[in-house]
């Protein structure tokens, strides 16, 4: 498992991560992490979880690993990674996963209600684990990469119940709803703080349960 540390890669040996792990609460990962603000503000909140931060960028993680760095937190950990590319030590290890405003292939992923990428989040998580994604876009705002993904209308309903299809075989849905702007600017995210202040656009949040 690649790992960076402060602006650092290192290989964390195959049981490192089990012994970082041991003894919290919870393990809490964040795909598509970017930056890494959403995972260093939790693991600043509440120390009896671990949280971390999964995404292909490494030099995005670089600027909360540094913070994380700085503030000695024991609680999380920035690893480099995506869908396509798991680590083998994460598979169910995991209590609770955000996907937080995915942009790219994670956003095409979930909208288009992809089956493969349902399985892989599904076998992440321990029995009862939680998933919870916050995703939206504007085609008007986001012409070219709507238009290169193929990304459907979300503005309807049916569209939406079409994408969550796909999770229903393996999760429970426990909420679905469209956030406020007050909601949005919430959420610990470098890119929900600027959308807090940017156009109206549709943004879903939808939390499902692993089946047992």
């Amino acid at each position: 498992m690649l790992v960076v540390i402060g602006n650092k890669k290192e290989e964390l040996k195959k049981d490192g991560f089990q012994n970082l792990i041991n003894g919290y609460e919870n393990v809490v990962l964040d795909i598509g992490t970017g930056d890494g603000r959403f995972v260093y503000k939790k693991a600043l909140e509440n120390k009896t979880n671990f949280y971390v931060g999964m995404d292909p960028a490494e030099k995005q993680m670089e600027i909360y690993s540094k913070k994380a760095n700085r503030k000695r937190l024991k609680n999380c950990l920035f690893i480099v990674g995506s869908v396509n590319n798991i680590p083998p030590e994460l598979f169910s290890c995991i209590n609770k996963i955000y996907i937080n405003l995915p942009w790219g292939t994670l956003l095409e992923n979930i909208a288009k209600g992809n089956v493969n990428f349902a399985e892989k989040v599904h076998n992440l998580l321990k029995k009862d684990g939680v998933l919870e994604i916050i995703f939206g876009y504007l085609p008007e705002l986001e012409p070219s990469e709507t238009k290169r993904l193929g990304l459907p209308d979300i503005s309807e309903g049916e569209n939406i119940n079409q994408i969550l299809s796909s999770f229903k075989k393996l999760f429970e849905i426990e909420e679905m709803r469209e956030l406020s702007k007050k909601d949005i600017g919430n959420i610990e995210t470098t890119w929900a703080k600027k959308l807090k202040h940017g156009r109206d656009r549709r943004i879903y949040k939808i939390i499902l349960r692993k089946k047992s």
